[in-house]
Order: C-alpha cells, then sequence, then structure tokens
C-alpha cells in the first residue's frame, strides 16, 4: 500500500522485503536502496527487480548466502539468517550441531576474507515483553555457540538483524531500556566490527492498526455465532483478539465468556475468536476484530468473493 509505505518513509524507518516487488514497491515511494533490507524464501519470486546496493540481504541458507556473496551487487551487508534452537521450521540455517556451527563459521569467514561484509540475523515471531529476556538470551547463546565452534569468529560480525514480532512494550525496551542497553554492551563486548543492528518491529507498530469489520449472520444453541468473515481476512490466528459490537453509536467492546465466533466457510478451523460472551448478539450485529494489521492484510486473499456470470438462460456460474 503506497500511502503506507510513504508514512513510513516519512517516519524514518527502513523497509523490509521479501520478494523483488516489495523492493520495487519501496523504490516506487522513495526508500533510497541503501535503506531496504531485502530476506524471505522467495527472493528470486520473478515480479519487480531487486536493485543493487541495498541495506542487507538475508539468506536462509549457505548455498543461497554463497551464491549472493559472490554476486554482491553492491549490497552493504550480506546475512545467514539462524535458525532458533528447537524450532520446527524449514527457515533459517541449523546451528544446532558443532558440525553445522564449523559449516557456518567457514562460510562467512570465507565471504569476510574475499572482501564481503557479513551479518546474522533472527527472527522469532511472538516475543511478549515478559519473555524478552529470553529471546535476547536465546540469541547470544546461538552466537556464543557459533564462537565456541570456531573462535573469533564473531570478529567478522559487521551485521546483527534481530527480526520477529515482539509486542511494542519489547520494541521500547530495545530502543530506550534495559533490553537495548543489555544488546549494546553484547555488541560491544562480543562483536567489536559490528556497526549495524537492524530491528524489524513491523508487527508491533502496525498490527494493532487494523480492524476487520463483519456482520453476524446466525446464532447457534452451542454458544456460537456466525459472521460473514472469515479466515481469509484474519488469516493470522491471535489469542483473545479483541472483538467489539456496534452499540449506541459507538464500538463496545465483548467481555470474556465461553462462546466462540466463527467465519463463513465451511472449514472446521475458520474460527475467528473464542472465550467471548456473544450472549446478547443477534443475526445483523456488526461486529469488529481488532489487531487485524500487516501480518492478516498480507497474508488475505480473496477466497469467497464471487463472481457471478451469466451463462445461459437463468443458470449462473460462481467463481
Amino acid at each position: 500500500m503506497p500511502a503506507i509505505l510513504r508514512r513510513v518513509r516519512a517516519a524514518g524507518f527502513a523497509a523490509e522485503a521479501i520478494s523483488g516487488a516489495e523492493v520495487a514497491a519501496a523504490i516506487d515511494v522513495g526508500f533510497r536502496p541503501d535503506q531496504i533490507v531485502l530476506g524471505g524464501a522467495a527472493k528470486s519470486w520473478p515480479t519487480g527487480t531487486v536493485v543493487p546496493g541495498l541495506l542487507a540481504l538475508l539468506d536462509d541458507t549457505l548455498d543461497g548466502f554463497a551464491v549472493a556473496a559472490r554476486a554482491s551487487s553492491g549490497h552493504r551487508h550480506h546475512c545467514v539468517r539462524l535458525r532458533f534452537p528447537g524450532v520446527g521450521s524449514r527457515l533459517g540455517f541449523d546451528t544446532a550441531s558443532p558440525e553445522q556451527r564449523e559449516k557456518l563459521a567457514a562460510a562467512l569467514l570465507y565471504a569476510s576474507e574475499n572482501g564481503v561484509s557479513v551479518g546474522l540475523a533472527t527472527h522469532e515471531h511472538n516475543v511478549p515483553a515478559a519473555r524478552s529476556g529470553v529471546w535476547l538470551a536465546g540469541i547470544y547463546s546461538m552466537l556464543d555457540g557459533l564462537n565456541d565452534a570456531h573462535p573469533g569468529i564473531l570478529a567478522s560480525i559487521e551485521c546483527l538483524d534481530l527480526g520477529g514480532g515482539y509486542e511494542a512494550a519489547c520494541l521500547d525496551d530495545m530502543i530506550w531500556g534495559d533490553l537495548g542497553e543489555d544488546l549494546l554492551e553484547y555488541v560491544h563486548d562480543r562483536l567489536p566490527r559490528c556497526r549495524t543492528i537492524i530491528l524489524e518491529p513491523g508487527k508491533s507498530l502496525v498490527q494493532a492498526y487494523g480492524a476487520v469489520i463483519g456482520t453476524v449472520l446466525a446464532c447457534y444453541p452451542e454458544n456460537e455465532v456466525c459472521v460473514d468473515a472469515s479466515m481469509a481476512e484474519l488469516p493470522w490466528p491471535t489469542p483473545r483478539r479483541p472483538v467489539s459490537v456496534w452499540r449506541s453509536d459507538r464500538w463496545e467492546q465483548l467481555g470474556e465468556g465461553d462462546g466462540r465466533i466463527a467465519g463463513r466457510c465451511t472449514a472446521e478451523t475458520d474460527i475467528l475468536a473464542t472465550s467471548v460472551d456473544i450472549g446478547s448478539l443477534a443475526p445483523g450485529d456488526k461486529l469488529l476484530f481488532a489487531d487485524a494489521g500487516a501480518y492478516d492484510w498480507s497474508m488475505r486473499n480473496m477466497f469467497g468473493t464471487a463472481t457471478v456470470v451469466e451463462t445461459s438462460g437463468d443458470e449462473y456460474a460462481a467463481a
């Protein structure tokens, strides 16, 4: 959405992209290449152009890192994304074993010795403020384990990218509080050549500023209501997502209860809210689902939006 990107640029932020199309969108609204970070598992998606001179390029595999580093295209930093220990994921390089850590150290050292500014990146999709210390300790543990496998390798790191869905309170602590001071102290002591720290606070900044409004279609005796929204509009599951009903010309948040709000799809997983008091709801009521910003917006689709076309006589086909 160009209007949002322009606001982000005006506020002094950089842009994080996961495809050539998103890089192009950022360039179109005035971001310079050195204000853009490109990550993701499908950067070669054949839409848009990846311009040279990006701030950082993040790779999930050593092969991808090696190829990108050889053809650096003038990007400032080339980073390997690390997978958190014990996380079952296809994303990020697994450093759980000493052998893997040694392979990573060798790749970083080779690139650094050939003039490439190398870095490390992490991503945790949900970091509540109460767990921020544990999250940061996990990152330190991965870095320390890498240095144990190849003493001195951390001295080659020039960029550290800490991505993820940390909460606004966690971001505040990172920028102004003890969490940030602890991070800077660690970087100063352990990563002496690191001059760039990248934070990816997208979720904490924009997830709370989106909403989806739906209409109650039916009420069921099993303490459930069905609405005309669905997991196509709200694909990011959020525990205890705030839900409000339109009453007396204002939105009133529903209290806690044992009811649930189901979407319009014939899928058992199409549940938009649970543990809410739905006793006062009736067909026709308008409901507002909050916290539906960037994470939901980027994954929503047009599923269920029927386009009716006339075929012959009284017969119609719905796509």
